[in-house]
């Protein structure tokens, strides 16, 4: 065979060579946080499937330093030269004489690298310790292809293999790995050896290890479901671990719950979770050692977010769920990388809603990850949610809301029509029969057809594998006793053209009337068109009962009069509300339908109570102004229709938490204060001026931890230099939580001062912003009209 990357013909994928396998890594590294580099040996057990002289592996930005070779007990082989390919991220390592076929070897490589700033691969991350000096952690992340930055490796989802990981560390540090400590030695020059248990099989994307001056605090989980206790830690850098124990009880719930739904116990002696100060990612499921960004594990009590909070909950349930379905059971290729996180998407929501029903997850999902997955796959540019990947470089790119969230939707979409039971026993399947191993979407799909008795592939497979999703139009016969319903493909930027609308979906209707507004027919529409009964004597019908679909849904115009009026009146349920204004909104963007219709029915949700409908509402008029920006005339109407709407509702809740009041009615509060405030309601943006000047006079009790965010915004976006430097100010104070000073981050994009403007600019690439929080900075740029063309 070929010592080249090999293709795999169905997909074309750059593939190592098949005639070496690995079997098992025994992994030396020694970091040096004061140099900033490290060395390292790994000696790799490995299986000689086809003769060979020469051993292709993936190796990047390493310097090699000796390779050798031994089997059988024989004398070691030193290769007889190492030549490092770039372009693939390979080391051919070659030697003198051929290993014969079905033997076994132990290669052996020496190495060094350096603890890059790029937050790739091993690298180092900085923080400010009590008495204000710098220094480094080292950390990892290795997914999608990174660990070959690390070792040399065969870094492939398939290629897996065992791990037994040995750090050598200065006393005085701690040293993570992906499993417990197996032993601890000192060694010389005040250096420790600290050995971890070898791993089970798995992917090089999952290893970890971390490196550095660490606290942590502990619980152990109840053991209830997985058979035994698993003891669980949080580590942060020192001095804030106090702030992981809200993601520490989380955790002990949730790894609970899944060894119960998938009926597979946690597979590992312990669950270590960290928080990064440096972290491209929000988080990394690396098995048994989690990696997060602060913001995405740390809480403090006091002073965080309830919408950071809830953020905390969700992304430790998402990576947990990967510790299942990713890392017991991994993808065979990144082609499916969706099977990863659109699943983790949807059962972490689902572990989200049992640890904490009062925070209505499952509503929310319709805007952070339904609605967002429209939206990005109504583009012509959209991919599908299982895409070909054929080398490395493609990876990236669809580490996206189409992979995750439109993933997410598909399941949730399926789960609803076969039923959770019936899902959760293919499910449980699944896991069990490819455990240790890999797996692709159609043994997913088999599984669940084998326990619900429905072909799920058939239907299916549609959704993965084709771009896009339709939208429904309806057309009323016989009087209002019969619809017709007809599918096309749906994009933002209009009608679809005959080549692009080839698809027909499988699409569950779930059409619901006034008569029974809590049932759902359970017709499905897979022909270009078909009829359908409903009551003439029904006040109203809707397709998609609950927004459970992948679709948009474009009604008569009676039909949606007799809906706003349903709306009015508080007929329709929550997610159906939602439902209702996302699809006016974009049919209304993309020229189905007619601006007004959207606009006339927007003012059905005047009275309105729920958060998450207030979300998706200044969402769509937003986007509506920044569409008019460059038109005045325009944005005054739409500002006060805005007013209409978010006045009302900012003078109704107030400034200040009434008593025993939820989460989310807090949001509610926050969301109507920034919205009338930018759409300029004056008694609003003079409260929230007092208030910010007040607050940094010293008076904390004039915002809670919601409405600071919010009143930070507004006073930036409406008052001058004061205001723009007491939030920078606020951002660069450490001891403020890591949730609040981003939200001062971000609010320093909506000032309208021109200099100030530039000032961000620089503040922004400078090194008083960390790279990952650098989109924070200017990302509200964009939502000012003058401001919009400087920044690009």
């Amino acid at each position: 065979m070929s010592s080249a990357a090999t293709q795999n013909p169905a997909e074309e994928r750059e593939l190592l060579p098949t005639n070496v396998a690995p079997v098992h890594y025994d992994l030396l590294l020694a970091p040096d946080l004061d140099a900033l580099t490290y060395t390292g040996e790994v000696r790799i057990n490995v299986r000689i499937v086809e003769e060979t002289s020469t051993i292709v592996l993936h190796s990047n930005e390493l310097e090699l330093l000796e390779a050798t070779i031994s089997s059988d007990g024989a004398a070691a082989l030193t290769a007889s030269k190492i030549v490092l390919q770039k372009e693939d991220e390979t080391a051919h390592v070659h030697f003198g004489q051929a290993l014969p076929a079905g033997s076994e070897a132990t290669l052996f490589i020496a190495f060094r690298g350096v603890l890059n700033d790029l937050m790739v691969g091993f690298y180092r991350s900085k923080y400010t310790d009590a008495q204000g000096a710098e220094k480094y952690l080292a950390t990892t992340q290795f997914e999608p292809t990174d660990a070959r930055r690390a070792f040399p490796c065969w870094d492939e989802p398939m290629q897996k293999a065992t791990f037994a990981v040995t750090l050598r560390v200065r006393e005085g540090l701690t040293a993570l790995s992906n499993m417990d400590v197996a032993a601890e030695a000192a060694a010389a020059d005040g250096l420790k050896e600290v050995r971890f248990s070898t791993t089970p099989v798995m992917s090089t994307y999952l290893l970890a290890f971390v490196v550095g001056e660490l606290d942590f605090i502990e619980a152990r989980t109840s053991g209830k479901h997985n058979g035994r206790q698993i003891p669980c830690r949080v580590y942060t850098t020192p001095g804030k671990s106090a702030q992981g124990r809200f993601a520490l009880d989380v955790a002990v719930q949730v790894l609970e719950y899944f060894a119960d739904v998938f009926g597979i116990a946690y597979a590992l002696p312990k669950l270590d979770q960290i928080a990064i100060g440096d972290f491209e990612a929000g988080a990394m499921e690396n098995w048994g050692l989690v990696t997060y960004r602060e913001v995405a594990l740390l809480v403090d009590d006091a002073s965080t977010s309830s919408r950071a909070r809830q953020q905390v909950a969700y992304v430790v349930s998402h990576e947990l769920a990967h510790q299942w379905f990713g890392n017991l059971v991994t993808m065979e290729w990144w082609s499916e990388l969706w099977l990863n996180e659109g699943f983790a998407t949807w059962v972490g929501t689902l572990a989200v809603d049992h640890v904490f029903p009062e925070y209505h997850v499952w509503t929310q999902f319709l805007v952070d990850d339904l609605q967002r997955a429209l939206a990005l796959d109504a583009l012509r540019s959209s991919h599908p949610i299982q895409v070909p990947v054929r080398r490395s470089a493609e990876i990236s790119q669809i580490f996206d809301a189409i992979s995750y969230s439109k993933g997410a939707s598909a399941i949730r979409m399926l789960s609803s029509y076969i039923g959770l039971d019936s899902f959760f026993r293919g499910v449980r399947a699944y896991l069990k029969k490819h455990q240790y191993a890999n797996a692709s979407t159609r043994d997913l799909w088999d599984a669940l057809s084998e326990a619900s008795g429905v072909d799920v592939t058939a239907f299916m497979a549609i959704w993965t594998g084709t771009i896009g999703y339709p939208i429904l139009s309806v057309t009323e016969l016989s009087g209002g006793s019969q619809i017709e319903v007809r599918q096309n493909r749906y994009l933002s930027a209009g009608s679809a053209a005959d080549a692009e609308d080839q698809t027909l979906w499988w699409v569950p209707l779930r059409i619901t009337t006034s008569d029974a507004p809590s049932q759902a027919t359970d017709d499905v529409l897979s022909t270009r068109s078909a009829t359908y009964n409903v009551s003439a004597e029904a006040q109203w019908y809707k397709l998609n009962r609950d927004t459970v679909g992948i679709y948009r849904v474009k009604y008569p115009p009676g039909a949606v009069a007799n809906l706003a009026t349903a709306v009015a009146a508080g007929k329709l349920d929550v997610n159906d509300r939602i439902g209702v204004i996302a699809d006016a909104a974009s049919l209304a963007s993309s020229g189905h339908s007619n601006t007004t219709d959207f606009l006339t029915l927007l003012r059905a949700y005047r009275d309105e109570t729920e958060f998450v409908v207030w979300q998706e509402i200044v969402l769509r008029l937003d986007a509506l102004q920044s569409a008019w920006a460059d038109e005045p005339t325009a944005i005054g109407q739409i500002c006060a229709l805005a007013r209409s709407l978010y006045s009302p509702l900012a003078q109704r809740l107030g400034w200040d938490a009434a008593s025993g009041e939820d989460s989310l009615a807090s949001r509610l509060r926050a969301l109507a204060i920034r919205a009338a405030g930018f759409a300029g309601d004056q008694a609003v943006i003079d409260e929230a001026l007092r208030r910010v000047s007040a607050f940094f006079a010293g008076d904390r009790s004039v915002f809670n931890t919601d409405t600071l965010r919010a009143a930070f915004a507004v006073a930036v976006r409406a008052g001058g230099r004061a205001e723009f430097d007491q939030v920078k100010a606020y951002y660069l104070d450490p001891a403020n939580p890591v949730d609040q000073q981003l939200a001062a981050l971000s609010s320093l994009g909506f000032t309208t001062d021109t200099a100030l403007l530039e000032e961000l600019f620089v503040f922004a690439l400078g090194d008083r912003v960390r790279n990952q929080d650098l989109h924070q900075a200017i990302l509200a740029v964009n939502t000012h009209g003058s401001n919009r063309a400087r920044l690009w």
